[in-house]
């Protein structure tokens, strides 16, 4: 009697510890995988998207128009058209209101048209 329950209790031991070993080793493989999607990239269970070229439809960040610069970009984009340096007005609304270089030539374009407050001073 007390042979088979020592031999049930070494059995039920392995047995315990073979489940914890398994567990262990399952968790480990799922840490190492998301690990790796991580490590590349990609969010854990979501599928691989390429971007598209263009945007087509959602939120597009960036002004609308001219007036949603603030005043002092709206000022020295005017002066710098009106000192002809186009290219760099471009540059600095592209980078100060995070738009492609497309819509920064269309905002610096109504900019420029006229309604500014006149030609600035060359330095």
């Amino acid at each position: 009697m007390r042979t088979m329950s020592l031999v049930f209790m070494v059995l039920l031991l392995v047995g315990v510890v073979l489940v914890l070993g398994g567990g262990s080793y399952a968790v480990r493989r799922i840490i190492a995988s998301l690990e790796e999607r991580l490590a590349a990239g990609r969010a854990p269970g979501a599928e691989r998207v390429e971007p598209s070229e263009t945007q087509i439809g959602g939120y597009v960040p960036g002004p609308r128009s001219p007036d949603d610069l603030p005043p002092s970009l709206r000022a020295r984009v005017r002066n710098l058209v009106s000192l002809d340096r186009t290219e760099e007005a471009v540059r600095i609304v592209s980078e100060r209101a995070d738009v492609d270089e497309e819509r920064a030539r269309g905002i610096v374009a109504d900019l420029g048209d006229g309604s500014g407050p006149g030609r600035a001073l060359d330095p």
